[in-house]
């Protein structure tokens, strides 16, 4: 092999080797700015009796590109909500299928039925994406508001 080949490979390297370190770089600002462009707005803050719990559920907002969402955490009492995703409930009013609540995403209501079970109820056309049905040995069961 000649030498201009050889130089050829090296610059080659250095050219994919800055080019693979400014994607990953692009793609962690991406990935960092997608995170903090959602907002969580409190809608609702349910205690659960017995237990050292409460329901938060909230409206998560992630920017014009996406519509909001009705979401629901089980939080310690003393805890602030975080600007995460909810940990037991995530919908969205499916484009208009389900009415939309206080938050801009379908209503959620909850109802504490005893220190280890709650029961959250929403409309039966909203899209849900996450429903859990136990947190931190908490029950959770779902039912629906009805249609409206």
């Amino acid at each position: 092999m000649g030498i201009g080949f050889q130089i050829f490979k090296k610059t080659a390297g250095i050219f994919i080797g800055f080019a693979a370190i400014i994607i990953l770089i692009v793609f962690g600002l991406f990935w960092w700015s997608a995170e903090t462009m959602c907002a969580n707005n409190e809608i609702s803050s349910t205690s659960i009796p017995g237990t050292k719990y409460k329901v938060i559920v909230f409206e998560r907002d992630c920017g014009a590109t996406s519509g909001f969402s009705t979401q629901a955490s089980i939080i310690k009492s003393s805890a602030k909500l975080k600007n995460e995703n909810g940990n037991i409930f995530t919908a969205d009013c499916d484009h208009g299928a389900a009415p939309a609540g206080p938050g801009g995403g379908p209503e959620l209501r909850v109802k504490v039925i005893g220190p280890n079970s709650i029961e959250l109820a929403h409309h039966p056309r909203a899209r849900v994406f996450d429903a859990q049905t136990n947190y931190e040995g908490i029950s959770i069961k779902y039912s629906s508001i009805g249609n409206r």
